[in-house]
């Protein structure tokens, strides 16, 4: 049996010897979630458009369903297929139940109005994308998430077997990028298939069940997250070392980039004081701001530890669930002392982990500089 949507040996060029993609094989089953990623210029957006039929494929091959989508006739595709573009329409005035109306096009004739299917459909697709409460607003008033969901319920609305997305979260908030992602999710629940370009590494990590990474046109890899997204795999797509770490909230892992090139500009000595993960954000950020870090004490295989030992910053330990003793606390006072200032992330406090407060204390009272993240 055929795979639901299958690219074979397929290659574009916008001009003659420029090849934006070369090559490019891999095949999708009906209900993946599939997310793109690469540097800028690695042909994603260009994989959409072929895979949307707005561009021609000069080499190779693209089946749906086993079909040549060259083949299939215009209206038929549209039914089956459905693009949401990165770039969100300024000024349309239309209310937006017209505008998710205009997913149904592929439906309507010339002379044939709306029928009560069209609008159930359309009913429908607001419905999924919780855009119904503003069915009645004009499109141009609405905020940069709510616009986006919109076009997602436009495309829905054509009721599509695939949906195909360019950055549908590009110019959002973190609220509403979660939002459309868990829209997407949802989607794919219902049998639907979605290809999305992405900007971010960790929105494919956490939501996607695929990964397809490009690289100057070329297919690096290809296959369930768990199976792709590496260190070594991201630091050969994009340039820069990342580190692979627990996420709390999930099974899966997240993935911080160490901005090696801009540690090799030095603004200061920290001493960071965390535990329970609470420091690796603050890690992450000291590190990309070119700061020397030092962190203690955190207990051995903490996830603050571990993420301390990745970037190469002295920690002092102390035994694993144990609380903090006088050693490891004279150890970490040695060590905060020849600090520029001191930062306290916003960690849990016990028993175990209070002597962490008493050292900050001291050295505020010392005179460092001492910065608490609330």
């Amino acid at each position: 049996m055929r795979p639901y949507l299958e690219a074979v040996n397929v290659s574009f060029a916008y001009h003659e010897g420029e090849s934006v993609l070369s090559g490019v094989t891999f095949a999708l089953e009906r209900g993946d979630f599939v997310g793109v990623l690469g540097p800028n210029g690695s042909g994603k957006t260009t994989l959409i458009h072929l895979l949307a039929r707005l561009l021609p494929v000069e080499k190779g091959t693209i089946f749906l369903e086993g079909r040549d989508i060259a083949t299939f006739p215009r209206r038929l595709f549209a039914r089956k297929v459905a693009v949401v573009f990165q770039e969100i329409p300024g000024r349309l005035d239309l209310p937006c139940f017209d505008v998710v109306m205009m997913g149904r096009i592929p439906y309507l004739s010339r002379f044939r109005r709306a029928t009560k299917a069209d609008e159930e459909a359309v009913l429908w697709a607001m419905d999924v994308t919780s855009t119904l409460p503003f069915a009645e607003e004009p499109f141009s008033e609405l905020s940069g998430g709510e616009k986006q969901r919109v076009l997602i319920a436009r495309a829905l609305a054509q009721k599509p077997e695939l949906l195909l997305l360019d950055e549908p979260t590009s110019h959002l908030d973190v609220a509403h990028e979660l939002e459309i992602l868990n829209i997407l999710q949802n989607l794919v629940r219902l049998g639907i298939t979605v290809v999305a370009v992405f900007h971010g590494v960790n929105l494919v990590a956490r939501f996607c069940e695929k990964a397809l990474l490009l690289k100057k046109g070329l297919l690096c890899s290809f296959g369930r997250v768990d199976d792709v997204l590496h260190e070594a795999t991201l630091k050969e797509l994009f340039g820069v070392p990342f580190a692979k770490v627990p996420y709390p909230l999930s099974t899966r892992p997240i993935f911080i980039p160490l901005g090696e090139r801009v540690l090799k500009q030095q603004r200061g000595w920290v001493h960071l004081i965390c535990g329970g993960g609470s420091g690796i954000p603050v890690m992450r950020f000291l590190s990309e701001e070119g700061f020397s870090v030092s962190v203690g004490v955190v207990n051995r295989f903490d996830s603050d530890e571990e993420m301390a030992e990745r970037l190469g910053f002295p920690v002092v330990r102390e035994k694993p669930f144990s609380p903090i003793g006088e050693e490891a606390l004279r150890e970490a006072l040695e060590l905060a002392r020849r600090a520029d200032a001191i930062v306290v992330a916003p960690t849990f406090w016990g028993w175990g982990n209070v002597a962490n407060l008493d050292l900050a204390l001291r050295l505020r009272e010392e005179g460092k500089p001492v910065f608490v993240f609330a």
